[in-house]
């Protein structure tokens, strides 16, 4: 059962419906054949019944005279009569006594018909008809007659009628298989084309395709209904398709994005790490040289802040095209930074070829840039490390790289510098000079050193320059040459700049109680001229210690006012419009003019001590002095001279109009106990604690 089950769910439903429209036509007919089958059974077993019935009515009549006078052969011939109807196979006639009194057999080895007193007047069986006659004579008994017929004659009609019935059944069931399987291609066209364009989608993907069958009611419904799927699908299909489209259009961007930088249309530092990284990989791989630049605009954040940022974008584009145009084919420019660049030169033979195209950036850059009217230069502090040479591992290279751009920067800008091991020691050293600074102010291992300045005119003391001195417990005295500039690049100048100024002018405070009115002189860093509150920082100081501002002189350099922006010089004037002196220290190195100094509010100028060496032997430092002198006196600005260390020096400056002058001479740089000492002999015999200054 389970097998034919089986058989029949892997029959397509076309030959389902056959099978079951004939299973059940075929159960229809056998059921109207065997109805019709009784129905003839019943009437032609009946017309039998009727025939014998009225056979042994008449016999028994007929042999009502034969049985009165007992005459035995004349009742023979009444039932051998009987011969004449051929369903009668036998007939007796018994007496009153219940005795067979004549009979009459057709077959001789067929019993003759029983007389039973029990049974009804007419019995059917399966063999045939039984009908008992009473004979009698009005009310008198004569005995009986029992005919009985036999049932071949209906079953050779009923066989006869299964003839005629089966082939016909037969053939009706023929004509309905071939009249039902044109219908069914008919009735399932519409299905098949449903299943047809559902193969044809799943085969081809097209969602577009439609059944078109007819629009009958339940066919037509469900075509109806696989199309408004479809279109559904369809639909969704075209959302999925716009969305994948617009999800590789994004991933895209976000792979630029994440790979270019949207201002150059460089790559950006992300590519550039993996790119670098791959370069390397095979550079290790087929024994190649590598080498990695690193370019830092100088003075881009001058140029950004002061033209704004629109103009230093489009600064940064027309540098990269330049930085392009000087690069081999096959070598990777990037942007790394706000204004720092990075290339990396592939399958390098010559080291030399780093500083040819090192120098071929920087003339590149030195021409200026034409932006909406402003001409601007631009330089580059360019680094320079090599693979393997100066190291196998990529970040390493790429630190290394750092620090020669650090170096080219510190070395006076727009310049390259190779890698070095000594940079490397001397970036340790850096390092932990940096940490142990950070500690410095909470263990309070500053102190000040002052070294005094003297009025050429009178000889008096007039003032002091503070210097800071850093004196490390393990290290000893650590030269301000080393921690300053350190101080300046992690921005810890701003907390030691201020402690310097709190206790300057506590000293300062201390000195005037004691009664030497002096002037104090502290150098300010470019990066504290940065901050914005530091007007009022300086001015709660001198608050704070009860100080005059006029007491107070802060010594500024030249490239500090080179870079000044229009904020910084509105606090330079609120400084010196609260009573504070202003000079410029170093005066000559840098790039100041007569001009220039009219642009700030400066009060006195210090000459570099670079042009008071060779006084007054030196004929080119002799006309250099004088010419400051007299720019300064035209500015009505005061002179200092630095480096004062001889009596030849002394008288010179003195001859010429310098105003004041500081140096060994008068005096080393010592602790403000010492000063005090000084001042109170009236300026007899200077210090000499410390020989740095």
């Amino acid at each position: 059962m389970e097998q034919l089950i089986e058989w029949i769910n892997r029959q397509a439903l076309s030959t389902k419906l056959k099978w079951t429209y004939l299973v059940t036509s075929g159960g229809v007919m056998l059921l109207s054949t065997l109805f019709l089958i009784g129905i003839q059974l019943y009437f032609f077993t009946a017309a039998l019944v009727r025939q014998t019935q009225s056979q042994a009515t008449m016999a028994g009549e007929n042999l009502t005279a034969a049985m009165a006078f007992a005459d035995a052969e004349a009742a023979g011939d009444i039932l051998s009569a009987l011969r004449v109807a051929p369903d009668v196979q036998s007939a007796v006639a018994y007496d009153a006594k219940g005795k067979a009194f004549v009979s009459f057999v057709r077959d001789p080895q067929s019993p003759p018909a029983a007389h039973d007193p029990h049974v009804r007047e007419t019995e059917v069986d399966v063999r045939g008809v039984s009908v008992t006659r009473r004979i009698q004579v009005g009310s008198r008994l004569l005995g009986t007659v029992v005919v009985r017929s036999s049932v071949t004659s209906v079953y050779r009609q009923l066989a006869l009628y299964l003839a005629l019935a089966l082939p016909m059944t037969l053939a009706l069931l023929s004509l309905s298989y071939y009249a039902l399987s044109r219908l069914q291609r008919y009735f399932t066209a519409p299905i098949r084309a449903l299943s047809a364009v559902s193969e044809q989608i799943s085969r081809q993907g097209d969602y577009s395709l439609r059944a078109e069958v007819s629009q009958a009611a339940d066919i037509g419904l469900l075509a109806r209904t696989f199309n408004g799927m479809l279109d559904r699908i369809q639909k969704r299909e075209l959302e999925l398709e716009a969305e994948i489209n617009e999800r590789k259009r994004i991933e895209v961007k976000l792979d630029r994005l994440a790979h270019y930088d949207p201002v150059t249309q460089l790559n950006n530092r992300h590519f550039f790490n993996e790119r670098l990284e791959s370069v390397l990989a095979r550079a290790r791989k087929f024994d190649e040289r590598t080498i990695l630049m690193f370019i830092d605009l100088d003075n881009f954040k001058t140029v950004n802040d002061t033209l704004g940022h629109d103009i230093g974008d489009e600064l940064l584009r027309l540098v990269s095209r330049r930085l392009s145009e000087t690069l081999r084919f096959g070598d990777v420019l990037s942007r790394i930074g706000g204004d720092e660049f990075g290339i990396i030169l592939e399958n390098v033979s010559q080291v030399g070829v780093a500083s040819l195209i090192a120098e071929k950036c920087l003339l590149k850059l030195a021409d200026p840039i034409h932006i909406h009217g402003h001409d601007i230069h631009i330089g580059a502090s360019i680094g320079i490390s090599v693979y393997p040479d100066d190291a196998t591992d990529m970040h390493a290279l790429l630190k290394y790289a750092d620090t020669a751009m650090y170096y080219a920067k510190n070395g006076g800008k727009n310049a390259w510098r190779m890698f070095t091991p000594s940079m490397r020691d001397d970036a340790h050293k850096r390092f932990k000079l940096d940490n142990n600074l950070r500690r410095a102010l909470e263990r309070d291992e500053f102190v000040l050193h002052y070294q005094p300045q003297v009025d050429l005119k009178t000889g008096d003391i007039v003032g002091v320059e503070a210097l800071i001195r850093w004196i490390h417990p393990q290290l000893g005295m650590v030269s301000p040459n080393d921690f300053i500039p350190v101080a300046e690049d992690t921005g810890l100048i701003v907390p030691i700049g201020e402690w310097v100024l709190r206790e300057a002018c506590r000293d300062l405070k201390r000195w005037h109680a004691e009664g030497h009115l002096l002037r104090v002189a502290v150098n300010l860093s470019g990066r504290q001229l940065k901050e914005n509150n530091l007007v009022a920082a300086v001015l709660a100081t001198l608050r704070e210690a009860d100080v005059d501002p006029c007491w107070l002189e802060l010594e500024l350099t030249e490239s500090m006012l080179m870079d000044a922006s229009t904020d910084i010089v509105d606090r330079l004037h609120a400084l010196t419009d609260a009573g504070i002196q202003l000079a410029i220290d170093d005066f000559g190195t840098g790039y100041s003019s007569m001009s220039y100094l009219k642009t700030f509010p400066v009060r006195a100028l210090k000459v570099d001590r670079s042009f008071v060496r060779g006084l007054p032997q030196d004929p080119e430092d002799a006309a250099i002095t004088r010419a400051i002198i007299a720019m300064a006196r035209s500015l009505r600005m005061e002179i200092v001279a630095e480096g004062i260390e001889t009596q030849e020096q002394h008288d010179f400056l003195r001859a010429h109009g310098c105003d004041k002058s500081q140096g060994y001479l008068y005096g080393r740089p010592c602790p403000a106990a010492q000063i005090g000492q000084l001042l109170a002999r009236s300026g007899a015999g200077a210090c000499a604690v410390d020989s740095v200054v």
